[in-house]
């Protein structure tokens, strides 16, 4: 028993020492992002989301009569909204995106070593630790599928072309929709606020992040009296905050993120089911 008990342990050691070495060797623990992965870590890395990928996206179907095309329409969204990063027929990315690492992938690659339901996969639920973001909460189902046709159609389409599109789209572009909801859900809050960036500035409970204190903590939103010190905290009020906090408060430092109404309400109905007024009747607002 002792005898194998220790040769467990070298084992293990001696493969906590070599993971330690690669990591060390290949270079994996620098951050920075002006050093390359190592090939092989870039290597593994592209292998495991390739896999994961087509897995969440093999019970994606195609809707009715979907087929690649590129319309003034669609050419605009993608203009607007995925060109900034993956650059467009003839046009680059946007200066930030250029020193990206990793760099975001050229849509034309895309549409040719990618199926539709995986570019759709991407557009919908975006992709971790890439800055790849989710647009399932700012465009409908419909225009993400516009946009994925959109990318299927680039192979095929010249700048000159592109820039044709984007000539005739309509002025000004339409903003993308967001779903609406009949009733607020604060079930879908918590996905709501990551997709907002409210983590950024506040502790939330249910999203993980750092301890940040540049906004209040909005364990006990619910339970203030006040929002901002000037408005009685109601449902609607709450509501009328997140939508547009400077109209409330001109001197606010929290932004208009261009919440929409049925957004905010679920937002807002989530705060309230974390510290429902009647539980902290005697807290205040910061």
């Amino acid at each position: 028993m002792r005898r194998w008990l220790g040769a467990f342990l070298v084992s293990t050691g001696s493969i906590a020492a070599a993971g330690a070495g690669v990591l060390l060797l290949g270079e994996f623990y620098n951050l920075s992002a002006v050093r390359q992965h190592p090939a092989w870590v870039y290597g593994a890395i592209a292998l495991g989301r390739d896999a994961v990928i087509a897995l969440d996206s093999s019970g994606i179907d195609l809707p009715d009569g979907f087929t690649p095309i590129a319309t003034p329409q669609n050419a605009a969204m993608f203009q607007d909204n995925c060109a900034r990063c993956h650059g467009a027929p003839g046009l680059p990315p946007e200066d930030f995106a250029l020193a990206m690492l990793p760099v975001p992938t050229n849509p034309v690659d895309m549409a040719m070593n990618r199926s539709p339901e995986q570019i759709y996969r991407f557009v919908s639920e975006g992709l971790k630790m890439s800055g790849m973001p989710a647009w399932q909460q700012r465009m409908t189902e419909d225009e993400m599928w516009d946009v994925t046709a959109l990318v299927e159609a680039l192979p095929d389409l010249s700048p000159a072309e592109y820039q044709a599109l984007l000539a005739s789209a309509p002025q000004p572009r339409p903003e993308p929709a967001a779903p609406t909801s009949l009733d607020a859900d604060p079930d879908r809050a918590p996905l709501l606020m990551q997709q907002y960036a409210c983590r950024s500035c506040h502790i939330i409970p249910g999203l993980v992040g750092r301890k940040v204190h540049v906004g209040p903590s909005l364990e006990r939103a619910g339970s203030r009296r006040y929002i901002a010190g000037v408005l009685p905290n109601t449902p609607e009020n709450m509501i009328r905050w997140i939508m547009d906090p400077q109209k409330v408060d001109p001197l606010s430092a929290m932004p208009n993120l261009d919440v929409s109404r049925d957004v905010a309400a679920d937002m807002a109905a989530y705060l309230f089911r974390l510290s429902p007024p009647e539980l902290h009747e005697r807290d205040e607002a910061p």
